[in-house]
């Protein structure tokens, strides 16, 4: 029997260890890669400070409550009034370009004639701020909007839920979520009605007859001349309020609508030859209050691993804060420290605690939280079976594990994409219910990763 020469044989059995190790691991990694769904962020709406409003009485009263409560908190205010002539609603009797004349200039000029306003923190809004006077009778229409939806896949986010995504053609599985604004639009009839009209007069501060005489006057730069031959009517009025649920506080109030200008011009001078026409055209108004509130910010939550540090920044509308004005305390310092600059810094202990950052502001003490999480990070997560066949009626049991072992938090919640098809509780248990097919998936409490098994359910 021939002698094995080992010495000459080792090399060629490393070789083909190592290959093998390298074959085993491209697979068991393309196995894994093929398997990570990537991340499913749970649906979860922070809840509204006060119900939400529904009816069109119960939108009204937020809206002036909101109002109220700036007049007495008094936030910083700012007050802006855009005007935007409609090119294509200008009209003239028979010569077209005249109405050219009357509305060469007017955008400028009506603005002017508003100017801007400006108030300071803790100073009175009388007499600066447009305050709502509105009945239900007043409103045709209410609606309120805060919700949006979110592309599953790609992220792309629409007011509107769509059929498909148009980034990534997803059809499916779109996110209802909630912005931290309400924004309530009030509809007003147009001021051809008699009511409408003084509700106009009420809320809008229309020009009076003088205001719009003068700037016809000086627009006319010897043209033409009218007499008391024009009118403005208003439609589409409508009063927006954009109010922070959260909060109740108001950041935004605009009163718009498109005021439809018609007057008899009297043409003179080298153009008296065209004599007296019929002209108008559209200007949109907007005239816009912004609202700047007292407060304080910071993020809202901090992830750390045990012994880590990272800084905190807080931001105020108030201006640029130093160390010296802010105080930061932490709920426990067994799982993180914070220092006057705001370094958090995570113990070894797994946890969670608050850290608050603190200012005085015109005597008013305004404080942020941050949640402070110390963990080891769950990194993906692993189900038991990616594919399963059940008979109606039938039962089966899922398991999922979050790696790495060390992980802080290893629990998961489980869904179904169609529960009248099969069922999952938060054990995964699964209970086909009729034939056809669904994804039952896990999601990781930590990183909510998520790992999905496809059931085909048969009649048995």
């Amino acid at each position: 029997m021939k002698k094995i020469d080992f010495k000459k044989q080792l090399p060629k059995l490393v070789i083909t260890i190592l290959i093998l190790f390298f074959v085993v691991g491209l697979a068991w990694g393309l196995r894994s890669v093929l398997e990570l769904e990537g991340t499913m962020e749970p649906n979860i709406s922070k809840a509204s400070l006060s119900p939400v409003p529904e009816t069109k009485e119960a939108l009204i009263s937020y809206v002036l409550t909101a109002v109220k409560k700036a007049e007495e908190e008094k936030p910083a205010l700012a007050f802006s009034d855009a005007f935007q002539v409609d090119a294509d609603s200008i009209r003239a009797g028979d010569v077209q370009s005249t109405a050219e004349y009357i509305r060469t200039g007017v955008e400028e000029k009506l603005g002017a004639l508003r100017g801007d306003i400006v108030s300071e923190f803790g100073e009175d809004l009388s007499g600066k701020l447009w305050v709502p006077e509105i009945t239900p009778g007043d409103i045709a229409s209410a609606e309120l909007k805060y919700d949006y939806w979110r592309c599953p896949a790609c992220g792309r986010e629409t007011d509107e839920k769509p059929e498909a995504c148009e980034d990534c053609d997803t059809k499916a599985g779109f996110l209802q979520k909630y912005r931290d604004n309400y924004t309530i639009t009030l509809h007003a009839p147009d001021t051809a009605e008699p009511a409408a009209a003084a509700f106009f007069a009420r809320n809008f501060h229309p020009f009076t007859q003088t205001e719009i005489g003068q700037l016809i006057r000086e627009n006319a730069q010897g043209w033409f001349e009218c007499g008391s031959g024009y009118a403005v009517t208003y439609r589409n009025v409508a009063i927006r309020a954009v109010i922070n649920r959260l909060t109740d506080q108001i950041v935004s109030l605009t009163y718009s609508a498109d005021c439809d200008f018609s007057a008899d011009a009297a043409f003179v001078g080298h153009y008296a030859a065209l004599g007296t026409q019929p002209v108008g055209f559209i200007v949109n108004e907007t005239a816009a209050f912004e609202f700047t509130w007292p407060g304080i910010t910071v993020a809202e939550t901090l992830e750390l691993e045990p012994g880590q540090t990272d800084v905190l920044r807080a931001e105020s509308p108030c201006g640029v804060l130093s160390k010296e004005e802010l105080t930061w305390t932490t709920s426990d310092e067994s799982i993180a420290t914070v220092n006057e600059e705001g370094y958090v810094t995570a113990t070894h202990q797994s946890g969670q605690c608050t850290v608050t950052v603190a200012f005085t502001f015109m005597g008013k003490e305004y404080t942020a939280d941050c949640t402070v999480t110390v963990k080891v990070p769950a990194e993906e997560i692993e189900i038991s079976h990616r594919k399963l066949t059940l008979p109606v009626g039938g039962t089966a049991s899922l398991e999922a594990k979050v790696k790495p072992k060390k992980a802080t938090i290893r629990t998961v919640k489980w869904y179904s994409e169609d529960e009248s098809v099969a069922a999952v509780d938060q054990n995964g248990t699964i209970t086909a219910k009729r034939a056809g097919a669904v994804g039952i998936y896990a999601v990781s409490d930590d990183g909510y990763f998520k790992a999905t098994c496809h059931v085909e359910v048969v009649e048995s």
